[in-house]
């Protein structure tokens, strides 16, 4: 990173941590439940509603398991 980047992110970091840690929380949640939605509108969009634990445990997690247990996961939630 630059100087310019560092200073930015230091701003940043300094006004997020005026934010009591309750509504820090709260604001972190709401990005986590955003983005689970767009994830899922975007996999219906592509696949409907069939196996949709499915696509979101693929697009989640699929990088970080072999092929076998992608196969084993994927039999029991389905």
């Amino acid at each position: 990173m630059n100087n310019k980047e560092n200073s930015i992110e230091k701003v940043y970091r300094e006004m997020l941590m005026k934010v009591p840690g309750k509504k820090r929380l709260l604001m972190s949640l709401s990005m986590s439940r955003m983005s689970l939605e767009i994830m899922v509108c975007g996999i219906r969009e592509k696949y409907g509603d069939g196996d949709l634990k499915k696509h979101v445990f693929l697009r989640m997690y699929g990088n970080d398991f072999t092929d076998k247990e992608k196969e084993k996961i994927l039999e029991f939630i389905t």
